[in-house]
């Protein structure tokens, strides 16, 4: 995990797992069989807080890194609810430290 985020974002920090869950495109009408996602997938949701933050070079995927504060997520992902759900998840782990 660490590899990843440094490779999409360029910043180091501390990790904390916070879950995961399985994507089940059994009964998705639009899921295209043989194309970039499988029909079952699991994806991990992690917590990072930052703690070295390195220029962004655009080597990799990424191709913009950008700030947001928690109250201004749900106009960047505005289609996405568990995002939200997520984040709320983190947040409250970040008060109970």
């Amino acid at each position: 995990m660490h590899r990843e985020v440094y490779e999409e974002a360029y910043v180091k920090g501390d990790i904390t797992y916070l879950g995961s869950i399985e994507v089940n495109h059994e009964e998705n009408q639009s899921f295209v069989p043989g194309g970039k996602y499988p029909m079952i997938g699991y994806q991990s949701f992690y917590r990072m807080d930052v703690k070295e933050c390195y220029p962004f070079l655009r080597e990799n995927e990424g191709t913009a890194r950008i700030w947001v504060e928690p109250t201004e997520v749900p106009f960047i992902i505005e289609d996405h609810e568990l995002a939200t759900i997520i984040l709320d998840d983190a947040l409250q782990l970040e008060s109970s430290l």
